[in-house]
């Protein structure tokens, strides 16, 4: 290519830049729903590769588990047909998927039926009995205070009326038509989520046949775009991230699978009432770290209190001992020191990240920011050594000898 053909390139190239940019400060001050439409457009679309991704993450343990069985017993009856086992392994995994969830739908749905049906009878009783005392002041009230009061509760019970006929010849009708617009915005948010459930468990199933595939093919585009030692250190982060997130998460599920058991035993022992359906709660709710004991003993303490004083009383009781023994001997046994994090960043990761996403980012906040705790450590140790500055981490170190850990992963020395 010649020199004009070069110059010519190059105000291409520059014209082309700008214009590029030009039309992206656009978009981003002046037409900013566009942008926010696409972005909702394009996650709706791929939610369902999301759901795949999660359910595929969660459930490839147990395939492996069911792999590893399958190909023993493959090996004492000498079939050869080495290619049956994966398929055999993730059959197995979804049958158990299906099971437990059937298990937890018999253990849930019946218990709020009975749940909530013995609410609205104690509140029918409890309205009969105001009623009934109503009745009592207003036939042995000879006194002038006794009149008093009945016509203060007569004068009450009149305004609340009037408030309620107001409501309903003013008010009823031009917010009916809202709330249907909302109602039916829940059933198209219930049915988004079903169908996105189904397509992932669908989609999850073929990234479990293919899972080294398809991590070999992100191997490949990272050593392709990427230089080697970037890439290098990418394939290092994607292995620490998921050590960190399959110990966290496959441990907490196993700890509060045991904390939920612990609730049912004692729930029939101590006779408490809804024992399945508290104990469900207690279980998964255990979860979240820090804040999920309270957020399910709470619900639970409810319930039981509509049942017997005495027996939330206990269900209390019992809770506080139970998540002691979780916090100082159940926990760290099963999860160890799975994230390097102390209970200050622990909190903070739960707060910062639950306010962002909700209940999700709960349960993976802190995971989340172990990895981020771990980079900026690394980070900082990195640049101290760079700057010949070792004194500094070396006297951090021997003042604050747990954080030697750096976050879950000792820095390698160079």
């Amino acid at each position: 290519m010649n020199e004009n053909g070069k110059r010519y390139r190059d105000i291409l190239l520059l014209v082309a830049s700008i214009t590029f940019v030009i039309c992206v400060i656009l978009l981003v001050f002046f037409r900013t729903g566009i942008i926010v439409k696409a972005v909702s457009s394009l996650t709706a679309i791929l939610m369902p590769f999301v759901f795949g991704f999660v359910f595929a993450y969660l459930l490839r343990p147990v395939a492996l588990t069911f792999e590893k069985w399958i190909g023993l017993l493959f090996d004492r009856m000498k079939i050869k047909r080495r290619g049956s086992i994966r398929m055999f392994s993730i059959l197995l995994t979804m049958i158990l998927l299906f099971i437990a969830l059937a298990l937890l739908a018999m253990a849930i749905v019946p218990g709020i039926i009975s749940s909530v049906t013995t609410l609205v009878q104690s509140l029918n009783s409890y309205v009969r009995q105001f009623e009934a005392w109503l009745e009592n002041i207003s036939a042995g009230s000879q006194s002038e205070t006794g009149d008093e009061l009945v016509g203060l509760i007569e004068q009450a019970v009149q305004t609340v009326t009037n408030r309620l006929n107001e409501w309903l010849s003013k008010d009823l009708l031009p917010t009916l038509t809202s709330q249907m617009n909302r109602v039916t915005a829940s059933f198209s948010s219930i049915f988004s989520i079903i169908k996105n459930f189904g397509l992932g468990l669908i989609i999850s199933v073929y990234l479990l046949a293919g899972w080294e595939k398809f991590m070999a093919q992100a191997k490949l585009i990272a050593y392709a775009i990427l230089p080697g030692k970037a890439a290098d250190w990418l394939g290092n982060e994607v292995r620490f991230v998921n050590r960190s997130f399959s110990g966290f998460i496959s441990g907490k599920i196993i700890d509060s699978a045991i904390i939920g058991l612990i609730c049912l035993v004692f729930s029939m022992i101590a006779g408490l009432p809804y024992g399945i359906l508290v104990s469900v709660i207690v279980g998964i709710t255990n979860i979240i770290p820090f804040f999920g004991p309270y957020l399910g003993a709470i619900p639970s303490a409810l319930l039981i209190l509509t049942e017997s004083p005495w027996k939330c009383l206990l269900f209390v009781a019992f809770i506080i001992i139970l998540q002691q023994v979780d916090g100082n001997v159940l926990g760290p046994m099963i999860l160890g020191d799975k994230v390097g994090l102390s209970s200050f960043w622990i909190l903070f990761a739960i707060l910062f990240f639950g306010a962002l996403w909700g209940l999700a980012g709960m349960i993976v906040g802190v995971p989340i920011f172990a990895v981020a705790y771990d980079l900026i450590t690394r980070s900082v140790s990195y640049g101290l050594r760079k700057k010949e500055r070792t004194d500094l981490l070396d006297a951090y170190r021997s003042s604050f000898p747990p954080e030697e850990k750096e976050g879950g992963r000792k820095a390698a020395k160079k």
